[in-house]
Protein backbone atom coordinates (compact mmCIF):
# COMPACT_ATOMS: atom_id res chain seq x y z
CA UNK A 1 0.00 0.00 0.00
CA UNK A 2 1.77 3.23 -0.76
CA UNK A 3 1.57 5.98 1.46
CA UNK A 4 2.22 9.47 -0.10
CA UNK A 5 3.59 12.61 2.33
CA UNK A 6 1.63 15.24 3.66
CA UNK A 7 3.31 17.83 1.44
CA UNK A 8 2.54 15.26 -1.79
CA UNK A 9 -1.05 15.56 -0.70
CA UNK A 10 -1.44 19.19 -0.31
CA UNK A 11 0.41 19.72 -3.52
CA UNK A 12 -2.47 17.46 -5.05
CA UNK A 13 -5.02 18.85 -3.37
CA UNK A 14 -3.89 22.71 -4.74
CA UNK A 15 -3.54 21.63 -8.31
CA UNK A 16 -6.76 19.75 -7.95
CA UNK A 17 -8.17 22.97 -6.26
CA UNK A 18 -6.69 25.10 -9.03
CA UNK A 19 -7.40 22.79 -12.08
CA UNK A 20 -11.12 22.83 -11.13
CA UNK A 21 -11.64 26.68 -10.24
CA UNK A 22 -11.14 27.37 -6.61
CA UNK A 23 -11.46 31.12 -6.94
CA UNK A 24 -14.58 32.06 -4.57
CA UNK A 25 -17.85 32.31 -6.11
CA UNK A 26 -16.48 30.10 -9.08
CA UNK A 27 -18.10 26.62 -10.57
CA UNK A 28 -15.88 23.94 -9.60
CA UNK A 29 -16.16 20.57 -11.29
CA UNK A 30 -15.21 18.09 -9.57
CA UNK A 31 -14.65 13.82 -10.32
CA UNK A 32 -14.73 10.96 -8.04
CA UNK A 33 -11.21 11.14 -8.29
CA UNK A 34 -10.85 14.77 -7.44
CA UNK A 35 -12.85 14.36 -4.50
CA UNK A 36 -11.26 11.77 -3.00
CA UNK A 37 -7.39 13.45 -3.61
CA UNK A 38 -9.25 16.30 -1.40
CA UNK A 39 -10.51 14.62 1.58
CA UNK A 40 -7.35 12.56 1.78
CA UNK A 41 -5.23 15.47 1.68
CA UNK A 42 -7.55 17.80 4.07
CA UNK A 43 -9.67 15.88 5.92
CA UNK A 44 -9.81 16.98 9.86
CA UNK A 45 -9.25 13.36 10.93
CA UNK A 46 -6.46 12.13 8.37
CA UNK A 47 -5.07 15.50 9.48
CA UNK A 48 -4.78 14.16 13.10
CA UNK A 49 -3.38 11.28 12.25
CA UNK A 50 -0.89 12.61 10.52
CA UNK A 51 0.20 14.57 13.22
CA UNK A 52 0.13 11.94 15.41
CA UNK A 53 2.15 9.98 13.19
CA UNK A 54 4.82 12.88 13.88
CA UNK A 55 4.88 12.96 17.26
CA UNK A 56 5.76 9.39 17.27
CA UNK A 57 8.57 9.93 14.65
CA UNK A 58 9.62 12.69 17.16
CA UNK A 59 9.34 10.21 19.77
CA UNK A 60 11.51 7.87 18.20
CA UNK A 61 14.02 9.78 17.06
CA UNK A 62 14.40 11.52 20.58
CA UNK A 63 15.23 8.12 22.06
CA UNK A 64 17.28 7.06 19.42
CA UNK A 65 19.73 10.24 20.21
CA UNK A 66 19.46 9.06 24.14
CA UNK A 67 21.95 6.38 23.41
CA UNK A 68 24.45 8.65 22.43
CA UNK A 69 27.23 10.87 25.01
CA UNK A 70 25.94 13.38 26.78
CA UNK A 71 27.04 16.73 27.12
CA UNK A 72 26.45 18.87 30.58
CA UNK A 73 27.34 22.58 31.18
CA UNK A 74 26.69 24.23 34.91
CA UNK A 75 27.86 27.07 36.35
CA UNK A 76 27.43 27.55 40.11
CA UNK A 77 27.91 31.00 42.01
CA UNK A 78 27.73 31.51 45.68
CA UNK A 79 28.29 34.26 47.96
CA UNK A 80 28.62 33.95 51.24
CA UNK A 81 27.71 36.08 54.92
CA UNK A 82 32.00 36.30 54.88
CA UNK A 83 35.27 34.58 53.50
CA UNK A 84 36.09 31.44 55.68
CA UNK A 85 39.26 31.21 57.60
CA UNK A 86 41.34 28.00 59.13
CA UNK A 87 43.85 27.40 61.66
CA UNK A 88 45.74 24.50 61.52
CA UNK A 89 45.89 24.20 65.92
CA UNK A 90 45.87 27.13 68.70
CA UNK A 91 48.44 29.62 67.98
CA UNK A 92 48.86 29.02 64.08
CA UNK A 93 48.07 31.87 61.86
CA UNK A 94 44.37 31.60 60.07
CA UNK A 95 45.10 31.20 56.70
CA UNK A 96 42.65 31.43 54.03
CA UNK A 97 39.99 28.51 52.50
CA UNK A 98 37.06 29.72 50.92
CA UNK A 99 36.42 33.66 49.97
CA UNK A 100 33.05 35.02 50.35
CA UNK A 101 32.60 34.95 46.15
CA UNK A 102 32.97 31.36 44.75
CA UNK A 103 31.78 30.07 41.15
CA UNK A 104 32.09 26.80 39.86
CA UNK A 105 31.93 25.71 36.18
CA UNK A 106 31.87 22.67 34.60
CA UNK A 107 31.36 21.04 31.87
CA UNK A 108 30.61 16.96 31.92
CA UNK A 109 29.94 13.91 29.99
CA UNK A 110 28.39 10.86 30.56
CA UNK A 111 27.93 7.56 28.12
CA UNK A 112 24.90 5.28 29.55
CA UNK A 113 26.81 0.98 29.37
CA UNK A 114 24.48 -1.22 30.83
CA UNK A 115 21.59 1.17 30.30
CA UNK A 116 22.16 0.95 26.55
CA UNK A 117 19.86 -2.04 27.19
CA UNK A 118 16.66 -0.56 28.08
CA UNK A 119 17.41 2.44 26.47
CA UNK A 120 17.79 0.03 22.52
CA UNK A 121 14.70 -2.11 23.65
CA UNK A 122 12.49 1.52 24.48
CA UNK A 123 13.80 3.22 20.91
CA UNK A 124 13.10 -0.07 19.13
CA UNK A 125 9.43 0.39 20.95
CA UNK A 126 9.01 3.12 19.42
CA UNK A 127 10.22 2.17 16.62
CA UNK A 128 8.02 -0.17 15.77
CA UNK A 129 4.66 2.04 17.43
CA UNK A 130 5.66 4.84 14.59
CA UNK A 131 5.31 2.33 11.87
CA UNK A 132 2.35 0.86 13.27
CA UNK A 133 1.61 5.05 13.39
CA UNK A 134 1.94 5.30 9.46
CA UNK A 135 -0.07 1.96 8.99
CA UNK A 136 -2.48 3.76 10.94
CA UNK A 137 -2.54 6.30 8.37
CA UNK A 138 -2.88 3.99 5.02
CA UNK A 139 -5.80 2.71 7.41
CA UNK A 140 -7.54 5.85 7.75
CA UNK A 141 -6.71 7.24 3.86
CA UNK A 142 -8.54 4.05 2.75
CA UNK A 143 -11.60 4.49 5.16
CA UNK A 144 -11.67 7.92 3.50
CA UNK A 145 -11.91 6.53 0.26
CA UNK A 146 -14.42 4.18 0.85
CA UNK A 147 -16.26 7.01 2.41
CA UNK A 148 -15.87 9.33 -0.42
CA UNK A 149 -16.98 7.32 -2.89
CA UNK A 150 -20.01 5.78 -0.99
CA UNK A 151 -20.99 8.85 -0.36
CA UNK A 152 -20.11 10.31 -3.82
CA UNK A 153 -22.72 7.06 -5.24
CA UNK A 154 -25.43 8.45 -2.79
CA UNK A 155 -25.96 11.50 -4.18
CA UNK A 156 -26.21 10.27 -7.78
CA UNK A 157 -28.47 7.48 -6.96
CA UNK A 158 -30.25 10.54 -5.17
CA UNK A 159 -30.33 12.13 -8.15
CA UNK A 160 -31.39 9.32 -10.58
CA UNK A 161 -34.38 8.11 -8.11
CA UNK A 162 -35.91 11.95 -8.31
CA UNK A 163 -35.58 11.74 -12.24
CA UNK A 164 -37.48 8.28 -12.09
CA UNK A 165 -40.22 9.73 -9.68
CA UNK A 166 -40.17 13.15 -11.76
CA UNK A 167 -40.65 11.09 -14.81
CA UNK A 168 -43.25 9.04 -12.88
CA UNK A 169 -45.00 12.42 -12.10
CA UNK A 170 -45.09 13.77 -15.89
CA UNK A 171 -46.49 10.14 -16.98
CA UNK A 172 -49.27 10.87 -14.44
CA UNK A 173 -50.18 14.46 -14.99
CA UNK A 174 -50.81 13.32 -18.24
CA UNK A 175 -52.79 10.64 -17.71
CA UNK A 176 -55.14 13.34 -15.13
CA UNK A 177 -55.64 15.37 -18.51
CA UNK A 178 -56.98 12.54 -20.10
CA UNK A 179 -59.12 11.34 -17.22
CA UNK A 180 -60.79 14.44 -16.68
CA UNK A 181 -61.22 14.72 -20.50
CA UNK A 182 -62.42 11.80 -20.25
CA UNK A 183 -64.52 12.72 -16.86
CA UNK A 184 -66.25 15.85 -19.15
CA UNK A 185 -67.53 12.66 -21.85
CA UNK A 186 -68.67 10.75 -18.54
CA UNK A 187 -66.47 7.81 -19.23
CA UNK A 188 -64.67 7.98 -16.28
CA UNK A 189 -66.22 9.13 -12.76
CA UNK A 190 -65.01 11.89 -9.98
CA UNK A 191 -63.47 8.95 -7.70
CA UNK A 192 -61.23 7.85 -10.95
CA UNK A 193 -60.10 11.40 -11.62
CA UNK A 194 -59.06 11.21 -7.88
CA UNK A 195 -57.14 8.17 -7.56
CA UNK A 196 -54.91 9.61 -10.95
CA UNK A 197 -54.25 13.28 -8.45
CA UNK A 198 -53.76 10.82 -5.80
CA UNK A 199 -51.02 8.70 -7.63
CA UNK A 200 -49.30 12.05 -9.02
CA UNK A 201 -49.13 13.44 -5.68
CA UNK A 202 -46.96 10.35 -4.07
CA UNK A 203 -44.48 10.30 -7.21
CA UNK A 204 -44.02 13.91 -6.34
CA UNK A 205 -43.47 13.17 -2.70
CA UNK A 206 -40.99 10.34 -3.63
CA UNK A 207 -39.13 13.05 -5.97
CA UNK A 208 -39.03 15.36 -2.78
CA UNK A 209 -38.01 12.66 -0.50
CA UNK A 210 -35.06 11.54 -3.12
CA UNK A 211 -34.28 15.29 -3.81
CA UNK A 212 -33.50 15.81 0.08
CA UNK A 213 -31.55 12.72 0.32
CA UNK A 214 -29.22 13.82 -2.05
CA UNK A 215 -28.64 17.00 -0.33
CA UNK A 216 -27.94 15.56 2.94
CA UNK A 217 -25.44 13.08 0.84
CA UNK A 218 -24.03 15.97 -0.58
CA UNK A 219 -23.36 17.90 2.22
CA UNK A 220 -21.52 14.63 4.18
CA UNK A 221 -19.74 14.97 0.89
CA UNK A 222 -18.38 18.58 0.83
CA UNK A 223 -17.68 18.06 4.68
CA UNK A 224 -15.65 14.91 4.00
CA UNK A 225 -13.85 17.10 1.39
CA UNK A 226 -12.96 19.50 3.80
CA UNK A 227 -15.10 21.96 1.83
CA UNK A 228 -17.93 24.04 3.23
CA UNK A 229 -21.33 21.50 3.40
CA UNK A 230 -23.44 24.55 2.09
CA UNK A 231 -20.82 25.37 -1.14
CA UNK A 232 -23.48 25.57 -4.08
CA UNK A 233 -20.69 26.39 -6.37
CA UNK A 234 -19.27 22.72 -6.81
CA UNK A 235 -20.53 20.53 -10.02
CA UNK A 236 -20.26 16.86 -9.45
CA UNK A 237 -19.36 14.63 -12.48
CA UNK A 238 -21.60 11.18 -12.78
CA UNK A 239 -19.03 8.29 -11.53
CA UNK A 240 -19.39 6.43 -14.12
CA UNK A 241 -15.71 4.63 -13.49
CA UNK A 242 -17.44 3.64 -10.39
CA UNK A 243 -20.59 2.06 -11.88
CA UNK A 244 -19.05 0.53 -15.12
CA UNK A 245 -15.91 -1.35 -12.37
CA UNK A 246 -15.45 -4.62 -14.14
CA UNK A 247 -14.11 -5.79 -11.18
CA UNK A 248 -13.99 -9.62 -11.06
CA UNK A 249 -14.95 -11.57 -7.93
CA UNK A 250 -12.11 -12.89 -6.04
CA UNK A 251 -12.23 -16.53 -4.71
CA UNK A 252 -13.01 -16.84 -1.05
CA UNK A 253 -9.80 -18.47 -0.01
CA UNK A 254 -7.72 -16.29 -2.01
CA UNK A 255 -9.84 -13.18 -1.17
CA UNK A 256 -8.94 -14.10 2.74
CA UNK A 257 -5.72 -14.41 2.33
CA UNK A 258 -5.30 -10.90 0.42
CA UNK A 259 -6.82 -9.19 3.47
CA UNK A 260 -4.54 -10.57 5.70
CA UNK A 261 -1.58 -9.66 3.47
CA UNK A 262 -2.99 -6.39 2.43
CA UNK A 263 -4.95 -4.67 5.01
CA UNK A 264 -3.07 -1.76 6.97
CA UNK A 265 -4.93 -2.70 9.83
CA UNK A 266 -2.98 -6.10 10.27
CA UNK A 267 0.15 -4.63 9.88
CA UNK A 268 -0.68 -1.77 12.43
CA UNK A 269 -1.74 -4.58 15.18
CA UNK A 270 1.52 -6.92 14.45
CA UNK A 271 3.60 -3.69 14.52
CA UNK A 272 1.35 -2.94 17.88
CA UNK A 273 2.58 -6.46 19.15
CA UNK A 274 6.31 -6.08 18.31
CA UNK A 275 6.32 -2.47 20.11
CA UNK A 276 5.01 -4.27 22.94
CA UNK A 277 7.23 -7.31 23.35
CA UNK A 278 9.96 -4.71 22.76
CA UNK A 279 8.73 -2.46 25.70
CA UNK A 280 8.57 -5.93 27.70
CA UNK A 281 12.09 -6.42 27.42
CA UNK A 282 13.14 -2.86 28.10
CA UNK A 283 11.47 -3.16 31.65
CA UNK A 284 13.31 -6.41 32.40
CA UNK A 285 16.62 -4.64 31.34
CA UNK A 286 15.37 -1.53 33.16
CA UNK A 287 15.63 -3.82 36.62
CA UNK A 288 19.41 -4.04 36.39
CA UNK A 289 21.17 -1.36 37.79
CA UNK A 290 22.36 1.78 35.68
CA UNK A 291 25.95 1.96 34.97
CA UNK A 292 27.60 4.83 33.96
CA UNK A 293 30.78 6.65 31.67
CA UNK A 294 30.95 9.65 32.78
CA UNK A 295 34.55 12.24 32.77
CA UNK A 296 34.13 15.97 33.65
CA UNK A 297 36.27 19.19 33.26
CA UNK A 298 35.33 21.68 36.61
CA UNK A 299 36.88 25.51 36.76
CA UNK A 300 36.52 26.79 40.64
CA UNK A 301 37.04 29.75 41.68
CA UNK A 302 37.10 31.46 45.39
CA UNK A 303 38.34 27.80 47.05
CA UNK A 304 42.10 28.54 47.99
CA UNK A 305 42.24 24.61 48.48
CA UNK A 306 40.65 23.34 45.29
CA UNK A 307 43.14 23.63 42.04
CA UNK A 308 41.32 25.73 39.86
CA UNK A 309 41.46 23.69 36.88
CA UNK A 310 40.68 19.95 37.46
CA UNK A 311 39.46 16.82 35.08
CA UNK A 312 38.29 13.72 36.10
CA UNK A 313 37.05 10.22 34.26
CA UNK A 314 34.91 7.18 35.92
CA UNK A 315 32.26 5.26 35.93
CA UNK A 316 28.34 6.04 38.14
CA UNK A 317 26.83 3.04 39.42
CA UNK A 318 23.75 2.91 41.23
CA UNK A 319 20.86 0.64 41.73
CA UNK A 320 17.50 0.94 43.17
CA UNK A 321 17.63 -2.25 45.51
CA UNK A 322 14.37 -1.38 47.12
CA UNK A 323 11.07 0.75 45.15
CA UNK A 324 8.27 -1.06 46.98
CA UNK A 325 8.79 -3.23 43.22
CA UNK A 326 7.32 0.21 40.93
CA UNK A 327 9.63 -0.90 38.30
CA UNK A 328 8.79 -4.68 38.59
CA UNK A 329 5.00 -4.09 38.52
CA UNK A 330 5.63 -1.67 35.52
CA UNK A 331 7.31 -5.15 33.61
CA UNK A 332 4.43 -6.85 34.58
CA UNK A 333 2.19 -4.39 33.25
CA UNK A 334 4.43 -4.41 29.69
CA UNK A 335 4.40 -8.33 29.91
CA UNK A 336 0.00 -7.59 29.89
CA UNK A 337 0.10 -5.25 27.37
CA UNK A 338 2.21 -6.98 25.38
CA UNK A 339 -0.15 -10.18 25.82
CA UNK A 340 -3.05 -7.68 24.60
CA UNK A 341 -1.69 -7.13 21.74
CA UNK A 342 -1.35 -10.45 20.53
CA UNK A 343 -4.85 -11.25 21.48
CA UNK A 344 -5.96 -7.64 19.42
CA UNK A 345 -4.05 -9.33 16.03
CA UNK A 346 -5.98 -12.39 16.39
CA UNK A 347 -9.36 -10.19 17.25
CA UNK A 348 -8.35 -8.12 13.83
CA UNK A 349 -7.81 -11.39 11.54
CA UNK A 350 -11.15 -12.75 13.05
CA UNK A 351 -13.14 -9.07 11.78
CA UNK A 352 -10.91 -9.01 8.58
CA UNK A 353 -12.10 -12.44 8.13
CA UNK A 354 -15.65 -11.96 8.65
CA UNK A 355 -15.65 -8.62 6.73
CA UNK A 356 -14.24 -10.23 3.68
CA UNK A 357 -17.14 -13.17 3.78
CA UNK A 358 -19.93 -10.34 4.29
CA UNK A 359 -18.29 -7.99 1.33
CA UNK A 360 -18.34 -11.04 -1.06
CA UNK A 361 -22.06 -12.05 0.24
CA UNK A 362 -23.19 -8.20 -0.13
CA UNK A 363 -21.46 -7.89 -3.89
CA UNK A 364 -23.02 -11.80 -5.22
CA UNK A 365 -26.39 -10.12 -3.12
CA UNK A 366 -26.10 -6.57 -5.37
CA UNK A 367 -25.53 -8.51 -8.84
CA UNK A 368 -28.36 -11.11 -8.38
CA UNK A 369 -30.44 -8.12 -7.58
CA UNK A 370 -29.92 -6.04 -10.81
CA UNK A 371 -30.87 -9.20 -12.21
CA UNK A 372 -33.78 -9.85 -10.52
CA UNK A 373 -34.58 -6.01 -11.26
CA UNK A 374 -34.23 -6.07 -15.18
CA UNK A 375 -36.79 -9.34 -15.22
CA UNK A 376 -39.37 -7.15 -13.09
CA UNK A 377 -38.99 -4.18 -15.10
CA UNK A 378 -39.56 -6.14 -18.52
CA UNK A 379 -42.63 -7.71 -16.74
CA UNK A 380 -44.21 -4.12 -15.40
CA UNK A 381 -43.36 -2.85 -18.47
CA UNK A 382 -45.78 -5.82 -20.18
CA UNK A 383 -48.41 -5.65 -17.71
CA UNK A 384 -48.67 -1.67 -18.30
CA UNK A 385 -48.92 -2.40 -22.03
CA UNK A 386 -51.57 -4.71 -21.56
CA UNK A 387 -53.71 -3.16 -18.97
CA UNK A 388 -53.59 0.10 -20.68
CA UNK A 389 -54.90 -1.57 -23.74
CA UNK A 390 -57.25 -3.14 -21.48
CA UNK A 391 -58.73 0.34 -20.18
CA UNK A 392 -59.04 1.63 -23.54
CA UNK A 393 -61.33 -1.81 -24.62
CA UNK A 394 -63.08 -0.90 -21.84
CA UNK A 395 -62.17 -4.42 -19.65
CA UNK A 396 -60.04 -2.79 -17.13
CA UNK A 397 -60.55 -0.36 -14.40
CA UNK A 398 -58.35 3.36 -13.64
CA UNK A 399 -57.26 1.45 -10.75
CA UNK A 400 -56.37 -1.81 -12.88
CA UNK A 401 -54.31 1.28 -14.58
CA UNK A 402 -52.69 2.95 -11.67
CA UNK A 403 -51.34 -0.19 -9.68
CA UNK A 404 -49.43 -1.75 -12.95
CA UNK A 405 -48.00 2.19 -13.51
CA UNK A 406 -47.17 2.46 -9.68
CA UNK A 407 -45.39 -1.31 -9.73
CA UNK A 408 -43.45 -0.09 -13.07
CA UNK A 409 -42.03 3.19 -11.24
CA UNK A 410 -40.93 0.39 -8.39
CA UNK A 411 -39.55 -1.82 -10.83
CA UNK A 412 -37.12 1.12 -12.17
CA UNK A 413 -36.74 2.45 -8.74
CA UNK A 414 -35.66 -0.84 -7.65
CA UNK A 415 -33.30 -1.55 -10.73
CA UNK A 416 -31.25 2.00 -9.79
CA UNK A 417 -30.97 1.61 -6.09
CA UNK A 418 -29.55 -1.93 -7.51
CA UNK A 419 -27.48 -0.39 -9.67
CA UNK A 420 -25.79 1.66 -7.03
CA UNK A 421 -25.82 -0.91 -4.50
CA UNK A 422 -23.79 -3.30 -6.81
CA UNK A 423 -21.30 -0.07 -6.77
CA UNK A 424 -21.54 0.38 -3.04
CA UNK A 425 -21.00 -3.34 -2.59
CA UNK A 426 -17.65 -3.37 -5.12
CA UNK A 427 -16.02 -0.29 -3.33
CA UNK A 428 -17.08 -1.76 0.46
CA UNK A 429 -15.25 -5.22 -1.06
CA UNK A 430 -12.25 -2.97 -2.26
CA UNK A 431 -11.86 -1.83 1.39
CA UNK A 432 -12.46 -4.66 3.00
CA UNK A 433 -9.25 -6.39 0.66
CA UNK A 434 -7.04 -3.30 1.59
CA UNK A 435 -7.04 -2.68 -2.03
Amino acid sequence: MRRFSPFFLGCCALATLFCVGATAGESRVITVDDAVVLAIAQNASLQAARARLEAGQAATSSTARRLAPAIHLADEYQHYNAAFDASLGPGAPPFLVRKQDTNVFTIAADQPLLGLLHLSADYESQQKSSDAGAAQVQSAELSVRQAVETMYLRVFEARALEGTALASERELNDRLEVARAQLATGVLTEADVLRVQVAAANARQQAIQAHSQELVSRAGLLALMGLPADDANVTFVEPKSLLESGQKRPEPAAAQDQALSGRPEILQTRLSLEAGEHQRRARLYALLPEIDLEGAYLRSYGQVIVPTNSEFIGINAKWAIWEWGASYAAYRASQAQARAAAFDLENQKQQIRAEVTSGMAQLDAAASAISVAEQAITSAQEAYRVTDAQLQAGTATTTDLLEAQSALTQARLNYLRAQYELAISRVNLRRALGQ
